[in-house]
């Protein structure tokens, strides 16, 4: 479990095995993509369903197609308590940023800072 009570993530790279724009992970076998995955859908799967200390997670994302799907397969592979009405994962959208860079986004709009510290 982490040992904190919130993370703030930046177009998290899920599925490294399909989205070979972002991710060029020739150093992994298809096998290693996989279990990375798993590995880290159970990770968010367990921090933010412990019953008395769920962790929040953040999630920024541009409107840049892979982006979209990497942090909706995300959410498609947690049970339906992590993003129902207890919600611990919240996606924020900034619908101007049309790129994968959303920290270098934030940065240039002079709010990344402000979204590390929430």
């Amino acid at each position: 479990h982490l040992a904190t009570d919130s993370v703030v993530a930046f177009s998290p790279q899920v599925d490294l095995g399909k989205d070979i724009h972002h991710v060029s992970r020739d150093d992994m076998t298809r096998n290693q993509c996989e279990s990375f995955q798993n590995r880290l859908v159970e990770s968010v799967r367990e921090a933010t369903t412990s019953p008395k200390d769920a962790v929040r997670i953040t999630i920024h994302r541009g409107i840049e197609e892979m982006d979209v799907c990497h942090t909706n397969q995300l959410l498609a592979c947690l049970n339906e308590d992590t993003h129902g009405e207890n919600c611990t994962v919240q996606i924020v959208e900034h619908p101007k940023c049309t790129h994968h860079q959303i920290a270098v986004y934030l940065k240039k709009q002079g709010t990344l800072l402000s979204k590390l510290s929430q």
